[in-house]
Parts: C-alpha cells; sequence; structure tokens
C-alpha cells in the first residue's frame, strides 16, 4: 500500500511502474475478487483510483532473500517488529472469516454446554 502512495505521488510523465514483492499470497489475494481481507481491498480501491489518473502498475514476484535491493529491508523490519514486545499490537479490523469462525465455535461450544446440563428427554439425548 505504502508502494502506490508512493509512486501515486511521483511526479512522471510516464505513469507506468513496476511494484516487486517475494509474497505470492500477496498477489494471489489480488486477482481472487472472492478475498475481502481489508488490506488487499485497500490495495484494489488505491489501484482502481490511480487508474482514473492514467496510472498502469505492474505486479511482480521476486524470490525472497536473494539480495534484491530493496527487499531485504522491508523484511528486516517486519522480523523485528514481530519479535519486540514493547510494540502494542493494534489491529484495525479484523476480515470477515474470522469473525464468522470464532462466532461459530463459540456457538458450539455453548450449544454443546447447554446440551450437557439438560436434564429433561435423557432417554433422546
Amino acid at each position: 500500500m505504502r508502494a502506490l502512495e508512493y509512486t501515486e505521488i511521483l511526479q512522471r510523465e510516464d505513469k507506468t511502474a513496476s511494484l516487486y514483492t517475494d509474497s505470492r499470497m500477496t498477489l494471489a489475494s489480488l486477482k481472487n475478487r472472492n478475498i475481502h481481507i481489508t488490506l488487499i481491498e485497500e490495495i484494489r480501491r488505491k489501484l482502481t483510483e490511480m487508474g482514473k489518473t492514467n496510472w498502469k502498475i505492474n505486479f511482480s514476484w521476486v524470490k525472497v532473500h536473494v539480495r534484491i535491493q530493496g527487499n531485504e529491508l522491508p523484511d528486516t523490519i517486519a522480523k523485528e517488529a514481530a519479535t519486540n514486545l514493547d510494540i502494542k499490537e493494534s489491529y484495525k479490523e479484523v476480515p470477515k472469516s474470522v469473525v464468522i469462525s470464532e462466532l461459530g465455535e463459540i456457538s458450539a461450544e455453548r450449544t454443546q454446554r447447554e446440551w450437557s446440563q439438560i436434564t429433561k428427554g435423557e432417554i433422546t439425548k
């Protein structure tokens, strides 16, 4: 997302840019319109917005850890953030699929607990 925002502010006549990522999952998610993860949706909106001003963005996949300039720094920063216990976790939004899954688990646990406590209808039970 940040790469798109940075690209958008560039004052270039040629409004074509290539963005590289080592995340195949991100590229696949961008292509799959059935995936509605918040960040993926934001990237799609940004791409649509940039397309209206004649930007053409090409995404490409690169291998991890093959000393491509600019590819190692984000990995290092992400690793530092993941292992730093002083950073407070912050989630802007939770994907709908996670909410549905957790509600399903809570519902199943509640149903099982209630079923276990019922004393009437022991034969049917």
